[in-house]
């Protein structure tokens, strides 16, 4: 199996090393100038082979969600971030880890809380390259022969190897997430547009497409060009655009090919799925939100369910309603779907497969019911449509995704 480009891998790769808490006394061993040749190295694999890892398509495009979070918009993405969350390397202005010696994981997963409902929503999340935006300079201009002789350029080495450093934890903790592609560090400098805006050179053709239906524009102000260059962005690599507020988002919805508005294009916002009350009030949990994202038939099903869920609470509800009123409008509705799906899906399991219950129940009966084996699955025979039930609740993938979700009210 190929070797996908993420920066567990390379770190692994370059150093023979696993990144793991038990081999950090290691990493933290490594010479400056080491660190300098990996900056150089991650920089040449990154440019090389993330585009065929990450932005080809998959076979799967009319079916996945893919979210792309421009890194041109760090400053709105700071903003929208500290009103409701609070600072994180992940998404926003500053690249760098907090300066401490272990980041611990509920630290870990604090800094993923503004993407934790977008994960249960979209397949991948693609955001900055942070872990290389720390060490960027180093990358691009430091010569591994002369750093030393100007003391600016020593100062910035150090300080980006021990951003770097910092990074280390924060990656282990994320591990499954980034090994799945649910999150994807994107190097910034793989965008279509950059280093320029909506005009740049590289996506000319494409802006040349561009139409838009209205250019209503409500609510405060934001840069047009950067906002267009994000939507581009996102279509151009068949990736769907998120954007820091309702604003730009609602503004951006406007915009489509000249070819006419694809029917699976989704443009979406940071905030607004904060309405799902899952987690609350602490949060949805690092190793809950692995579990709900490691099988993927469960995870589809939370996906819809999720999704439905929002919808619903955005029909039935008014912008007054209290936190407690959409906690209980989602119970309401995840109890309501459970019972529906159940009844319906026991009586087709039963209807399209009764040999197959009936077997199911039998060898469920004789296991469990502390009588003679004839007695048994005589008994489990009859007590078919409960004991299907029971294997439907256990092993059913939609059974499964409304339990996680239940589990986070």
């Amino acid at each position: 199996m190929e070797m996908l480009t993420t920066p567990i891998n390379l770190l692994e790769s370059y150093f023979d090393l696993n990144l793991n808490t038990a081999s950090l006394k290691k990493f933290d061993e490594v010479s400056e100038d080491r660190w300098i040749d990996f900056a150089k190295f991650y920089r040449d694999r990154m440019s090389s082979d993330f585009p065929e890892h990450f932005l080809e398509p998959d076979g799967r495009s009319g079916t996945t969600l893919r979210l792309y979070f421009e890194p041109r918009m760090r400053d709105e993405w700071e903003k929208s971030v500290r009103t409701v969350y609070g600072q994180t390397p992940l998404l926003g202005v500053s690249p760098h880890p907090p300066a401490q010696n272990t980041i611990t994981r509920d630290e870990a997963s604090h800094m993923l809380a503004p993407l934790k409902k977008h994960l249960l929503l979209a397949d991948s999340l693609y955001i900055r390259d942070s872990f290389y935006y720390c060490f960027d300079a180093v990358a691009d201009s430091v010569d591994a022969t002369r750093w030393r002789n100007d003391p600016n350029i020593a100062d910035l080495v150090r300080r980006s190897i021990a951003s770097l450093k910092n990074w280390l934890p924060i990656l282990i903790h994320l591990r499954d997430f980034i090994e799945s592609r649910a999150i994807v560090f994107m190097p910034y400098y793989i965008t279509p547009s950059f280093p320029y805006g909506g005009n740049a050179p590289q996506i000319k053709k494409y802006f040349e497409k561009l139409r838009i239906r209205s250019n209503g524009r409500t609510g405060e102000y934001f840069d047009e060009d950067t906002a267009v260059a994000a939507w581009l962005n996102a279509r151009i690599m068949n990736l769907d655009p998120v954007f820091p507020n309702r604003t730009i988002s609602d503004w951006a919805a406007n915009l489509y090919f000249d070819e006419g508005p694809e029917v699976n294009d989704v443009t979406s916002d940071l905030i607004s799925l904060d309405i799902l009350p899952f987690g609350e009030p602490e949060g949805i949990g690092l190793d809950e939100l692995w579990k709900m994202r490691k099988n993927d038939e469960v995870f589809h099903e939370i996906q819809r369910v999720a999704a439905a869920c929002k919808q619903y609470i955005e029909t039935n509800l008014g912008p007054g309603t209290t936190r407690q009123g959409v906690t209980a409008t989602c119970k309401t509705f995840l109890q309501d779907e459970l019972a529906r799906y159940e009844g319906k899906s026991i009586l087709k399991f039963i209807d399209e497969r009764p040999a197959a219950g009936i077997g199911v129940s039998l060898a469920i009966g004789a296991a469990l019911l502390p009588v003679t084996p004839v007695v048994g699955l005589i008994v489990g025979a009859l007590a078919t449509p409960q004991l299907a039930l029971i294997v439907q609740r256990r092993f059913d993938s939609k059974r499964r995704a409304f339990g996680h979700l239940q589990a986070l009210l």
